[in-house]
């Protein structure tokens, strides 16, 4: 949105980083029902809370099943798919996902991190469509979701100056994710080879929803020169900057 004064932005902290709504002034009143969202994705897919979904099914033992929430399920199954269409780039601990629980066959480390805060910010979005707002952005720590007729710029830190902001484009009805050198974890596990991966690049993905968009960073960084391929079977757009 090209007016701030016609805009209104709260943040606050969630999902390891600072989630901020920005909303048309008159649709404010939608976006606590957005940060409610965010909060839930927040308390289901934490590492470090020992109440939430990830924690309890990290700490069963082998042969356990886990009740866990349908949005927890949702995001493990657009995991599952995600590492089958990326060859495995994606990494996905082996689970039996069942109706409404897991089966642990054996012990494991899940983490959601590379694609729970874009699920969170599609969640956010629908909530607040819901709750009347037709358009706005919600962004988590850069992973971001535009909706509406209304325009955004995009801007992402150059891999070798993380100082300098650099202008891809703009965007509307889409989302947008980056991942790179620029970040302060600068090194990536690459669950082919099992070891450490220390890109000195940096990528953008630009899906139709957030989700996707989060979960291809990773692939699309450890695969640069098969950016846009990986990205084409999801009807998405990787840009990779040097």
């Amino acid at each position: 949105m090209s007016r701030p004064s016609s805009s209104v932005r709260r943040a606050r902290p969630l999902l390891g980083t600072l989630a901020e709504i920005r909303l048309p002034r008159e649709a404010s009143g939608a976006i606590e029902g957005g940060f409610e969202a965010l909060e839930r994705v927040h308390r289901l897919m934490s590492r470090q809370d020992s109440e939430s979904d990830v924690a309890r099914i990290n700490a069963a033992s082998a042969g356990s099943v886990i009740s866990i929430d349908p949005w927890t399920m949702a995001v493990l199954r657009r995991a599952k798919e995600v590492h089958a269409l990326t060859g495995g780039l994606f990494h996905w601990e082996p689970l039996e996902m069942l109706e409404s629980a897991v089966h642990v066959k054996q012990r494991v480390h899940l983490t959601l991190d590379g694609i729970a805060k874009g699920y969170a910010v599609d969640r956010a979005v629908d909530a607040l469509r819901r709750a009347g707002a037709d358009c706005g952005v919600v962004n988590a720590g850069g992973d971001l979701r535009v909706f509406g007729r209304q325009p955004e710029p995009i801007y992402v830190r150059h891999p070798r100056s993380p100082g300098k902001l650099v202008h891809i484009g703009q965007v509307t009805e889409a989302a947008v994710a980056s991942s790179g050198a620029y970040f302060s974890a600068t090194e990536f596990f690459d669950p082919r080879t099992r070891k450490v991966a220390k890109p000195g690049h940096g990528v953008t993905v630009i899906a139709l929803d957030c989700t996707t968009a989060d979960a291809l960073t990773k692939p699309c960084l450890l695969e640069p020169t098969r950016s846009n391929v990986i990205a084409a079977r999801f009807g998405a757009l990787a840009v990779v900057m040097q």
